[in-house]
């Protein structure tokens, strides 16, 4: 791992380390908000339902003294005198029917409203859940507290209400401080081991995340660097993992397309080596003969005059031929011919060549056989690139065959839906050091300089167009075949 590679893993540690950090003190300090407000809520709402009967009691009390709309103060305020002596943290409010504060045990300077709003207290009568109800708080305008409440019946008649505030003032400032020191002591207790328990994990967990993030930096800095055979090492399935394992493939690639980039420029300049010697001397025999003429016309027999004429015309022929091959080997090498597979018969073809071969056979005493089958065998294939095949199979039987050989032609059933063609002669073979190499482009056997290098290789192209493998079987000094499948279609 190089400084600059270590730097930034630092570097990128500490960024993440630091954010998560403040996220984590962040919601730390929610929770503990959260926590302390919602035990602070708890023990209201425990302190109403513990209470929430007790209005009533109060109203059983107070009823013989609240009669026909007059109230004997002295009478209820000793009442309520004794229930504020048993629980000092109460303040008990008595109302007239529309809220009014008729009386109450409370300090009196402290009491700020004259009415109380019904609303609150008739939901209070309304909820058979005992849900927390706040209602208003006659000391503190604006503020709402918890309560009990009851109504008067007289005759039948509802003559007031009876409204007890669950905790005085005084009461809720020193229970809430109580409780606040204590949910606020536990809380932060709890968090911070909390705290710190998550910040050691998730520093872990940051540290292992950004320690693969490092492998795929430095994995792609080595390939950077131009070692493409550098790879990722991917260990399990997680979205960094597949990070890695997208960057190995798409490095396979990139190193594929280097190859064949580097295979083409290799094959550029040799096809240039070639061409060049190969348009040499075809070149020269033309250039040299046609001077020749052209300067020695009047000095030269009419019969040797032909037979410059000749070697000019075989020498454009060998140009032509070897350009044809050429630009007809790039197409297929760049993928410029499209198949245009349909069916015909194979067995035609084959006899139709065969025919055409057996003119140029004969002069040289090679005999020409086709074996083909009575029925018609009809195949699905570009007839014209299979008929190129062909030709280029029995062109090179018949270099390396000579006077009395023979060259056989034949179709073979190949199992279901395919049939073989083979074209075999009984020619010099191909020795076992050669064979290996005869589908390069531009080989030529050892013997056969004058060849193009071009008719195997092209041959092989075609047949792999069409998803098939051509072979070939020789033995030096007793002959060769090729084979190839194609495929059959079957008549209904």
């Amino acid at each position: 791992m190089n400084q600059k590679t270590t730097l930034l893993f630092s570097r990128l540690y500490w960024k993440i380390s630091v954010l998560f950090i403040l996220i984590l003190v962040f919601f730390a300090g929610i929770t503990l908000y959260i926590s302390v407000r919602s035990s602070n809520n708890y023990s209201i709402e425990v302190n109403q339902k513990l209470n929430w009967d007790l209005a009533t009691t109060t109203a059983d009390l107070i009823k013989p003294k609240f009669q026909n709309g007059t109230v004997n103060k002295e009478a209820i305020a000793d009442i309520m005198h004794s229930m504020m002596v048993i629980n000092p943290s109460l303040e008990v409010y008595l109302l007239d029917p529309e809220g009014k504060i008729l009386s109450f045990v409370a300090p009196e300077k402290v009491v700020k409203l004259d009415k109380v709003s019904l609303t609150p207290i008739v939901n209070f009568f309304n909820d058979t859940k005992h849900n927390l109800i706040f209602g208003n708080d006659p000391r503190n305008p604006g503020e709402e507290k918890t309560f009990s409440a009851a109504k008067v019946i007289d005759n039948g008649v509802i003559t007031g209400y009876v409204y007890i505030i669950l905790a005085s003032q005084d009461y809720v400032s020193t229970s809430q401080m109580v409780i606040g020191s204590y949910i606020l002591g536990l809380s932060i207790r709890s968090i911070v081991i909390i705290l710190i328990i998550s910040a050691f994990v998730g520093l872990f967990f940051i540290w292992f995340i950004t320690k693969k993030l490092n492998t795929i930096v430095l994995g792609i800095r080595e390939f950077q660097s131009g070692n493409f055979n550098a790879r990722i090492q991917v260990k399990d399935n997680d979205e960094l993992d597949q990070i890695g394992f997208v960057f190995n493939e798409m490095a396979g690639t990139i190193s594929k397309n280097i190859r064949e980039l580097k295979e083409t420029d290799e094959f550029r300049k040799e096809l240039i080596s070639n061409v060049s010697h190969d348009l040499r001397t075809p070149v020269a025999s033309i250039q040299g003969y046609a001077e020749t003429l052209l300067l020695k016309k009047d000095k030269i027999a009419p019969e040797e005059q032909t037979k410059y004429l000749e070697i000019i015309y075989s020498s454009c022929e060998k140009l032509q031929k070897l350009v044809s091959d050429l630009f007809e080997l790039s197409k297929l090498q760049t993928n410029q011919i499209k198949l245009n597979p349909e069916p015909f018969s194979i067995a035609e073809l084959i006899s139709d060549i065969a025919n055409k071969y057996r003119i140029i056979s004969q002069k040289k005493g090679i005999s020409i056989n086709a074996f083909v089958p009575k029925e018609n065998t009809l195949v699905n294939a570009d007839i014209i690139l299979i008929d190129r095949v062909l030709q280029n199979l029995i062109d090179n039987a018949i270099k390396f065959c000579k006077e009395g050989d023979y060259i056989n032609i034949e179709i073979h059933s190949e199992g279901v839906g395919k049939i073989k063609i083979s074209i075999a002669d009984s020619g010099e073979g191909i020795k076992p050091d050669e064979l290996p190499y005869i589908f390069e482009r531009y080989y030529k056997g050892k013997k056969y300089s004058e060849s193009t290098g071009l008719g195997l290789a092209i041959v092989k192209k075609i047949i792999d167009l069409h998803h098939s493998n051509i072979q070939v079987f020789s033995q030096f000094g007793k002959g060769t075949t090729f084979t190839f499948q194609l495929p059959v279609i079957v008549m209904a």
